[in-house]
């Protein structure tokens, strides 16, 4: 009958000559809990306390503790728990406490040992306790030593030439703890040893890109080891340890990349050539590049197979920063030049920071800048992603930045929303407050387009305060002209126009003309809102006249529907139709489906209620692709009173009831 056990490797439970004896009350069980977890060490009252209760302690705490050490003394013994100052400890033999004979045997190094050791885990430390934060670093520790002890159990099988037994444990140890590189280079070890190269090579897969993206380390060598004697096994080592450095540093900037396939330029620009065409020609014939066929521009393109692609990281060279930045540089300077053959973006910085590559043959490239961007839309996410991931911020927000055009005209809004976070992140990250500046006022614009109100003025707002500080008038202006419409989507429109005055200021003083059309327009549509159409009249005319003298299309389509809609206004219906139809081929022309929409929709009241209908069920397809809310909302209502008046109540009826749905969607404050 004096023989005792205690367990804490799983539910709390006391045993004494092997029969169970019940600890009564949580309270007590708690502190016999606290001091087997502390076991041979001192434990203060106040600690006790604290665990026994965490928000606030009764006067009578002390005195109930004391009760409950008195009880737990008749059940363990007064020589097992003693009074020490300023509190108690517990003291038992290894072979009552289950941590300590635990720990004993994970000590060894044979696997009757380990098992042993394991065999006393019962469940989870305590778990019939409610939990406490100071009991969190102990049981953390007995769990670790748990896994350590696991892990050594699952390598004494491998060594044993038995990796099958090992297997299951291994996928559970890493789907437990997805970090932990050691549990990763023992299964991938047992799979290849099982035979199972296939799945050792993804299960290496998934381990490095884990590891990369949540830690921002490639693995370690001894995985990385393990991985190269698979490689070597399915003869692709052969051929790149015979590799020269130019060939070398192609593949490995190829899979720091991470693009399926990319046109010739990219090795060119790896390499700091014109031409790269030999080291591919030499990479194609080892089969260590292969040619991924023509792109939707007519171009060859390149990739490396899977295991190539898996292997080119570990190949040995000097840093490739240096090359990668070449590469993000040549992706910068395409997509200006092809940016600059779409409608021009007035929210910019005005400054370049990162240095470019020059990609040849780059206006051939980019001849059709839409084409272009539709083919390199993979590669360019996966540069933004590249130049934020190593630490090139600069070339990770002037990337996202130079892709807006692209994103607004097409309203290509994730891939808008993908680049710009990254880049945010990054330039958070190194301290850059210009590249945070004109992301948060390219997300500012992104959150207008959705509506997001409240997250478009958090945005803008800290813009204008970044480029502020920096004295960037240019990107001052861009962030007080997001501000205004902010205001004026609110019918803040005093604000509003204090912002679009302060905006045609600075482009003003800037001569930048581009600005200056935008923002009188901009100070037009207050002046429509407010009903105040000779004033609005004479804005939308300024800007008309400068969009047209510098030949900025898409502006010019702007303003003349924004004239169309004030002759609307007045009764002017022929003048109106006209300027409505014109600002509709425009934009048709210059593939802006978005503003298109707004045409079609501003034209249909004009119509007879079939060809209305027509015109507002096509804008209202363009509105749900691009994520338009509040246009949706609107155009909904539209087509619902519209089959009202044809009798077609029951579609009248779900038109009607999706607009209130959208309505409810849309943040107004």
């Amino acid at each position: 009958m004096d023989r005792l056990e205690l367990g804490i490797l799983g539910p709390l439970e006391l045993r004494l000559g092997g029969a169970t004896v019940p600890v009564d009350g949580v309270k007590p069980r708690q502190l016999l809990a606290t001091l087997a977890l502390h076991h041979g060490r001192t434990v203060s009252v106040d600690h006790l306390v604290e665990v026994l209760w965490p928000q606030e302690a009764p006067r009578s705490a002390l005195a109930n503790v004391q009760t409950y050490v008195s009880s737990l003394r008749a059940l363990l013994g007064e020589h097992r728990l003693r009074r020490l100052p300023p509190g108690y400890r517990l003291e038992l033999a290894e072979a009552e406490l289950d941590a300590l004979s635990f720990e004993r045997h994970a000590r060894g190094t044979d696997r009757p040992a380990i098992e042993q050791a394991l065999r006393l885990w019962r469940g989870e430390p305590v778990e019939n306790l409610p939990s406490s934060p100071l009991w969190s670093g102990e049981v953390s520790r007995l769990v670790e030593l748990r896994r350590a002890a696991r892990q050594q159990r699952a390598r004494l099988c491998i060594e044993a030439g038995r990796p099958d037994e090992a297997l299951e444990e291994l996928r559970q140890l890493v789907a437990e703890d997805p970090l932990g590189e050691q549990a990763w280079l023992l299964l991938v070890t047992a799979l290849r040893d099982a035979g199972q190269r296939a799945e050792a090579l993804s299960a290496y897969a998934v381990a490095r890109r884990t590891l990369t993206a949540e830690l921002g380390v490639e693995p370690g060598e001894p995985l990385r080891r393990v991985h190269r004697t698979l490689l070597v096994e399915h003869g692709t080592s052969a051929d790149t340890q015979r590799l020269d450095g130019a060939a070398a540093v192609v593949l490995r900037g190829l899979a720091r990349l991470g693009a399926t396939a990319v046109p010739a330029w990219v090795p060119a620009a790896l390499l700091d050539r014109r031409d790269a065409t030999e080291v591919i020609e030499a990479l194609d014939r080892g089969r260590l590049l292969r040619p991924a066929g023509p792109d939707r521009l007519g171009r060859p393109r390149y990739g490396m197979p899977v295991l190539v692609g898996l292997l080119a990281p570990d190949l040995p060279g000097d840093g490739i920063e240096a090359a990668l930045s070449r590469v993000l540089g040549g992706y910068l300077m395409l997509a200006e030049r092809a940016g600059a053959g779409l409608p021009p973006q007035v929210f910019g910085p005005g400054l370049t920071v990162a240095a470019r590559w020059p990609v040849p043959d780059a206006d051939e490239l980019t001849r059709d800048p839409i084409a272009w961007f539709a083919a390199e839309r993979d590669g360019l996410l996966g540069a933004v992603a590249a130049a934020a991931a190593t630490g090139l911020d600069d070339l990770a927000w002037e990337l996202a930045h130079a892709m807006v055009a692209w994103f607004d005209l097409g309203g290509h809004t994730a891939e808008w929303e993908q680049t710009h976070r990254a880049a945010l992140a990054a330039c958070r990250a190194a301290g850059n407050p210009l590249g945070e500046a004109v992301t948060l006022r390219g997300l500012g614009q992104l959150h207008l387009y959705r509506d997001d109100y409240a997250h478009a003025g958090e945005a803008f707002s800290r813009s204008r305060l970044l480029f502020a500080r920096l004295g960037n008038l240019h990107g001052l202006a861009a962030a007080l002209a997001g501000l205004g419409t902010v205001h004026r989507v609110r019918d803040e429109f005093d604000e509003a126009y204090d912002c679009y005055e302060q905006a045609l200021a600075a482009y003003t003083e800037l001569a930048h003309r581009h600005g200056e059309a935008y923002a009188q327009g901009a100070l037009g549509m207050v002046c429509l809102a407010r009903g105040e159409l000779a004033m609005a009249q004479h804005h939308f005319t300024a800007g008309l006249t400068i969009a047209e003298e510098i030949g900025d299309e898409h502006r010019t389509a702007l303003l003349t529907r924004q004239l169309g809609l004030t002759r609307l206004r007045r009764g002017e219906l022929s003048d109106a139709r006209a300027s409505l139809t014109s600002a509709l081929d425009r934009f048709a022309g210059l593939g802006d489906s978005h503003c298109a929409a707004y045409c079609l929709t501003d034209l249909a009241g004009l119509e007879a209620p079939e060809s209305a209908v027509d015109r507002l069920t096509t804008a209202l397809e363009i509105f749900e692709r691009i994520g338009d809310r509040r246009a949706q909302a609107q155009t909904a209502h539209r087509l619902g009173e519209l089959h009202r008046g044809d009798g077609r109540h029951g579609l009248s009826d779900a038109y009607l009831a999706e607009a209130r749905r959208l309505r409810a969607t849309v943040d107004l404050s």
